[in-house]
């Protein structure tokens, strides 16, 4: 068996080989971009995930602010409520032991301040 190596047969082994090395290139090519695509849809899911869930920490942090200015708010006025409820009662008290004290003298000074 003889090989005869033409000109025209070495011209087509040669496209035949660079067809299909540019064929093996385009299909890694394609692979390759096909994962990066992948790997770039991943990332941005993951970015859109921080970033909803930063903008739901944000949420709550301020939720929990404004819970917390509605506190200071109402804590010094629910205290001076006390803190008048406490001295009325001691002004009421004051009263009533004067009013005793009046009482006590007032029969004393009837009964010629014996006491019986």
């Amino acid at each position: 068996m003889v090989f005869e190596l033409t000109m025209a047969n070495l011209i087509s082994l040669a496209g035949l080989f660079l067809g299909a090395l540019w064929a093996l290139l385009k299909v890694i090519g394609s692979q390759s971009e096909r994962r990066a695509n992948e790997k770039f849809a991943a990332l941005q899911e993951s970015i859109a995930n921080v970033g909803r869930d930063t903008r739901r920490e944000a949420d709550a942090a301020r939720q929990l602010e404004t819970s917390f200015l509605r506190f200071q708010a109402e804590l010094p006025r629910d205290y001076v409520r006390r803190d008048d409820f406490v001295q009325a009662i001691g002004s009421i008290s004051t009263r009533i032991d004067n009013f005793a004290l009046r009482v006590e003298r007032a029969l004393d000074n009837r009964n010629g301040g014996h006491p019986q």
